[in-house]
């Protein structure tokens, strides 16, 4: 099975007419949070390196089906190997949260409720590969 190295988000939608725009998650520009604060930005980077990547889903209502098209299918960056690090795939999902909240409730140390998090993800991968 090959992974993708990269992760996408919806760039723009619309339920009126049903579309929607996706694109590389490195996709544009750095926009700094409006502050009246002098930010201090020397020293730091960005994940954001104007990707080209982008695809247009569109709903067929005479075929009640989604299409997708793919405007351009170039990536400026290299893809990742892992996708350890990125902000989407990293999200916690529902069951996690309350997992964390529960724990959290009962006192846990925080480094207790990490190993707790990754022992239960270790044990779904591997009851998904068994299965495989």
């Amino acid at each position: 099975m090959a992974r993708a190295g990269f992760t996408i988000s919806i760039d723009k939608s619309s339920t009126i007419t049903p579309y929607m725009t996706m694109q590389c998650e490195r996709s544009g520009e750095y926009k700094p949070p409006k502050t009246r604060k002098k930010l201090k930005l020397e020293g730091t980077g960005s994940r954001k390196c104007n990707c080209l990547f982008r695809l247009k889903c569109f709903f067929e209502n005479k075929t009640q089906d989604w299409w997708i098209a793919m405007l351009c299918g170039i990536h400026n960056h290299d893809l990742a190997p892992k996708l350890s690090g990125h902000l989407l795939a990293g999200r916690l999902k529902a069951e996690e949260k309350q997992r964390v909240i529960d724990m959290t409730k009962s006192l846990a140390a925080p480094r207790n409720i990490l190993t707790d998090l990754k022992e239960k993800k270790q044990r779904k991968c591997d009851t998904h590969q068994a299965s495989v």
